[in-house]
């Protein structure tokens, strides 16, 4: 071999090896980011498996909410918006005047 056919092989192989050693770095960062992204795959399940908990719980206190309303504190509540809207209608007509 000339010395400019070793040079040449040398810069080869060199370069070669500096492929090898990107690939390793490149591949220890994608486990890396593999077991990351495991990570948040768990994380989002644990979150909205906790979402649709607490949607369940919602549902269920409205449902309690709406049941534990009796007769009587309906027809008060009907008696204080009906006697809202009458002083509305009147502070109303006097700004009409």
């Amino acid at each position: 071999m000339t010395r400019d056919e070793s040079e040449l092989m040398n810069r080869l192989v060199g370069r070669a090896q500096l492929l090898v050693d990107s690939h390793a770095q490149l591949k220890l960062e994608c486990e890396r980011m593999q077991k990351e992204l495991d990570e948040q795959k768990k994380l989002y399940s644990e979150c909205k498996a906790e979402c649709d908990r607490l949607k369940v719980q919602c549902d269920n206190l409205r449902f309690a909410k709406v049941l534990s309303v009796t007769e009587s504190e309906r027809d008060r509540t009907k008696k204080r918006l009906s006697n809202l809207v009458r002083e509305i209608d009147k502070c109303i007509s006097l700004l009409n005047e």
